[in-house]
């Protein structure tokens, strides 16, 4: 059996979503799409998303914009089956800059240390999925937030 999630990091002008899958027999998170969008467009995403995965259950982080997109995305959920939480994001953004600058090492940037680096686009997708794993962490008991958040810099 598996679970679908859709995981949303709000901002004010843009946000980042992601959709993980929780695999209970092989005990390991995909992620099956991900991305960047403008805010205004977060009714037309969700809509989109839940219309084409079976999302169980939608995860939005509390920080900047957080209380408005929880409301927008209440609008966009109206009707559906899926279940909408609110989850943390502290330090949540400093990990996805981490995943962002390790998977897009090419050349010269090997040689430079993570936290001297500035990504040269947006990376709210990939703190999107580190919100959606920890939401999936945390429901089934693996590590979560604490481990999270003594990861350093690599």
């Amino acid at each position: 059996m598996s679970q679908v999630i859709m995981a949303i990091d709000p901002g004010r002008r843009k946000f980042g979503y992601a959709i993980l899958e929780k695999d209970e027999k092989e005990q390991r998170v995909l992620v099956l799409r991900k991305g960047v969008a403008q805010a205004e467009r977060v009714e037309q995403v969700v809509r989109e998303i839940c219309a084409g995965f079976p999302v169980t259950t939608v995860v939005v982080g509390d920080k900047t914009g957080g209380r408005e997109m929880l409301e927008r995305v209440s609008r966009a959920l109206h009707g559906q089956a899926a279940v909408l939480r609110r989850i943390d994001e502290a330090y949540s953004t400093m990990e996805g800059r981490r995943r962002y600058l390790l998977e897009h090492r090419r050349g010269w940037r090997r040689l430079l240390p993570l936290g001297l680096q500035v990504p040269p686009e947006p990376y709210d997708d990939y703190v999107a999925v580190v919100l959606g794993e920890r939401f999936l962490a945390k429901k089934t008991g693996g590590p979560g937030k604490e481990r999270q958040r003594s990861r350093g810099w690599r």
